[in-house]
């Protein structure tokens, strides 16, 4: 079976697990770059680069997600399935496309982060857990909102 005749749902799962590491090798990047010596950082930035990576081109892993995706608020009663409204941090559009959509209460503490992998009229959704890099960087949103 190849991708083309595959459900949204048998593709999610790894999906958010190829976007999650790309969010830990960007965190690994900015962290040993931080830490590294000058020739270090030049060492570094050709490493990043002949990878294809180009973390090197942002500041940090904020910068690097906030320039590389989109943020907005999806007010209730949008879709027709909706069943509240929440943050919406979309990675790409078109289709396919993918994004986390955060759940918070009225003092925007997230109780819920899902993951959506969306493909022309079909979509689903894995919950986010808390002890990845996702939930920090949609936490970092939140707390900037």
């Amino acid at each position: 079976m190849n991708t083309k005749e595959k459900k949204c749902i048998d593709l999610v799962a790894d999906k958010f697990a190829e976007q999650e590491q790309i969010y830990k090798d960007a965190q690994q990047f900015f962290e040993d770059y931080e830490n590294a010596t000058e020739g270090e950082q030049i060492a570094l930035k050709v490493i990043d680069k002949h990878k294809g990576n180009y973390f090197h081109e942002y500041k940090d892993l904020f910068d690097y997600v906030n320039q590389s995706s989109s943020w907005n608020y999806v007010e209730p009663n949008t879709f027709d399935d909706q069943r509240e409204g929440y943050y919406r941090l979309q990675l790409s559009w078109g289709g396919p496309s993918d994004e986390f959509r955060i759940y918070t209460d009225m003092n925007k503490t997230i109780h819920e982060i899902e993951y959506w992998y969306l493909d022309w009229y079909d979509g689903a959704c894995i919950n986010v857990p808390r002890d990845t890099v996702s939930w920090d960087i949609c936490s970092w949103y939140i707390d900037l909102e």
